[in-house]
């Protein structure tokens, strides 16, 4: 497939022309910087630095934090279905044809980053970022997905992320969830059961203030920044780093025992 068949896929989801071109290249350059964007897509830097926001904001980048500031593209199935959700409940005339432009471009080879290749942090601000890196996180997830989550605010955030719970449980993943609340909640915790359709979820509850974040197979972790809020409301950390990974791994462990079912 020609580059301007890719960009017309793109132009198809809702890009602009150069938003496509700036998407193209950061895709095929994997992890980037923005003065070699314009050399390979051949859009000024100026209009670079006011299309990268644009993008991050629909979830299909992210920068790296580090000098200089480093970009590279999320996983293209992940964020292109985001984009795919929300223009359907605009249109549900376009829906069929939208899928078929985000199949056409997932199939594609692209280099894709895999976990744990470097210690990598990095700060997502927009909640369709976070729902992309979460969603990506559950999937990657082979033994264990550990959540740490305020239960006023769970269930809509595990209605979002139902399918991709089911499909970590088919891998055999184990999933572990400790919610925040005065005193176990026995409704809430068959209704998460329901939701997920498995009874093998493990759902227990802690009675005073703990950290929020969702970790995957001990390889990678979301951390939400502020803890009055749920997932995607505010900035989150997500890192692949082991030693952090290993320090919210002793802390779960010992919530979890301290957790009531």
């Amino acid at each position: 497939m020609t580059n301007d068949e890719n960009t017309d896929l793109l132009l198809g989801l809702g890009l602009t022309l150069n938003q496509a071109k700036v998407y193209l290249a950061i895709l095929k350059l994997e992890k980037t910087t923005v003065g070699q964007v314009a050399k390979f897509s051949k859009v000024r830097r100026e209009d670079i630095y006011r299309i990268l926001p644009a993008l991050e904001k629909m979830g299909l980048i992210e920068r790296l934090l580090g000098k200089p500031t480093e970009i590279r593209a999320t996983v293209i199935s992940d964020s292109l279905t985001l984009l795919v959700t929300e223009e359907k409940n605009r249109s549900d005339e376009r829906l069929t044809d939208m899928r078929s432009m985000v199949q056409k471009l997932s199939l594609k080879d692209w280099k894709q980053p895999l976990p744990g290749e470097e210690s990598i942090y990095i700060l997502i601000a927009e909640k369709k970022a976070i729902l992309a890196k979460t969603s990506e996180l559950i999937n990657n997830s082979r033994k264990e997905v550990a959540l740490i989550a305020d239960k006023e605010r769970i269930m809509p955030v595990l209605a979002h992320f139902s399918d991709e719970c089911k499909h970590a449980i088919k891998k055999e993943a184990q999933i572990r969830l400790i919610f925040e609340g005065d005193k176990p909640d026995i409704l809430l915790k068959e209704k998460v059961q329901k939701l997920i359709g498995d009874p093998s979820v493990s759902v227990k509850f802690h009675r005073k203030p703990l950290n929020h974040f969702i970790m995957s197979d001990d390889k990678e972790a979301l951390i939400t920044t502020s803890k009055g809020s749920g997932l995607g409301e505010s900035p989150s950390l997500w890192t692949n780093n082991s030693n952090l990974i290993g320090v919210l791994r002793t802390g779960f462990e010992s919530d979890w025992k301290k957790a009531e079912d």
